[in-house]
C-alpha cells in the first residue's frame, strides 16, 4: 500500500502532465466551436434560471434567497455526479491507453478529474453574475470554500478510483451507479432547502446524506452562511474513508485492471 501512495503522490505531483491531458480533452471536444466549453456553463445557466425560478414559485419563496443557493448547489453537484459518473467508466474507457501505453492507472483519473475541475470553474461564472444581479454580504469566511473543495477533492479522487476499478471487474454497476445518482439528487438539499424541511421528519437526510455535507463545505462559504463544525468534522470523515478506501482498492487491484479490459 506504501507503494501505491507513493505513486499516486508523484503522479499528482506533475500537474503539468495530466493537467495538459485535460486541456487538451476539452480543446479536442470543443474545437471548431466559438465559445467552447461555455456551451456547458450557458446551458446550465438556462437550467437555474428556468427550474430555479418554476421552484421558488412552487415554494413560495422570495427568488432573490432561492436562486443563488439553488444555482451553486446544482453547480457543485454537478461536478460531484459528472465526476463519479465519468471516474466509474475512465478505466474502461481508457482501455485501449491502459493496454498500449506503461503510464500509472491514475494519470487517467487525474486528467479526468483535472478536465471536470475546468468546467467546473467555467460554471462560477454563474455565481458572479448572480452576485452582481441579486448581491449578498461578502465575509471573510467565503475563503473556507478553497479547504471545502480540498475535501471534495480528495473525496472524489478515492471515489473515482474505487468506482472505476469496481466498474472495470463488474461492467453492470456502472449503469446502477448513474441510476443511483439521479436518486441521491433529490435526496440532497439542491432543489430544495434545508430550511424547508427543518423541524419534519425529513430534516434528518441533511445529517445522513454525505453529499449534503460536501455539498455544503462549499456553497455555505461561498454564500457567506455559517458552518458549524460538525459538518467540518463530518467532511474530514468521509475524505478520510473514501481515501482510504480508493488507496486500498489501487494498491490491491491495480495490476489487474489491465486485464479486466
Amino acid at each position: 500500500m506504501l507503494s501505491a501512495a507513493k505513486e499516486i503522490l508523484a503522479q499528482a505531483a506533475q500537474f503539468d502532465r495530466w493537467g495538459t491531458l485535460a486541456l487538451m480533452d476539452i480543446s479536442l471536444r470543443y474545437r471548431r466551436t466559438v465559445i467552447g466549453p461555455l456551451w456547458i456553463t450557458l446551458t446550465l445557466a438556462a437550467t437555474i434560471v428556468s427550474v430555479g425560478t418554476v421552484y421558488a414559485a412552487l415554494f413560495k419563496q422570495d427568488i432573490a434567497g432561492f436562486l443563488p443557493p439553488f444555482a451553486v448547489g446544482l453547480i457543485v453537484w454537478t461536478l460531484i455526479a459528472t465526476t463519479l459518473q465519468e471516474g466509474s467508466n475512465i478505466f474502461v474507457a481508457s482501455g485501449h491507453l491502459i493496454k498500449a501505453v506503461p503510464a500509472p492507472l491514475i494519470v487517467h483519473v487525474l486528467q479526468m478529474i483535472a478536465r471536470n475541475v475546468l468546467i467546473f470553474a467555467h460554471h462560477l461564472l454563474i455565481v458572479v453574475m448572480l452576485y452582481v444581479v441579486m448581491p449578498w454580504p461578502l465575509h471573510w469566511t467565503m475563503l473556507l470554500a478553497v479547504p471545502g473543495f480540498a475535501i471534495l477533492l480528495i473525496v472524489l479522487l478515492g471515489g473515482s478510483v474505487a468506482l472505476g476499478m469496481l466498474c472495470a471487474r463488474f461492467r453492470d454497476i456502472g449503469s446502477a451507479i448513474v441510476s443511483g445518482l439521479q436518486f441521491v439528487f433529490f435526496l440532497t438539499p439542491v432543489i430544495w432547502t434545508e430550511d424547508s424541511v427543518r423541524g419534519t421528519t425529513f430534516a434528518w437526510l441533511t445529517r445522513v446524506n454525505p453529499f449534503a455535507t460536501l455539498l455544503d463545505l462549499i456553497r455555505k462559504p461561498l454564500l457567506s452562511q455559517p458552518m458549524d463544525a460538525e459538518q467540518w468534522l463530518l467532511g474530514l470523515v468521509y475524505a478520510i474513508v473514501v481515501a482510504a478506501i480508493g488507496l486500498g482498492c489501487y494498491a490491491k487491484y491495480r495490476r489487474r485492471v489491465a486485464y479486466w479490459l
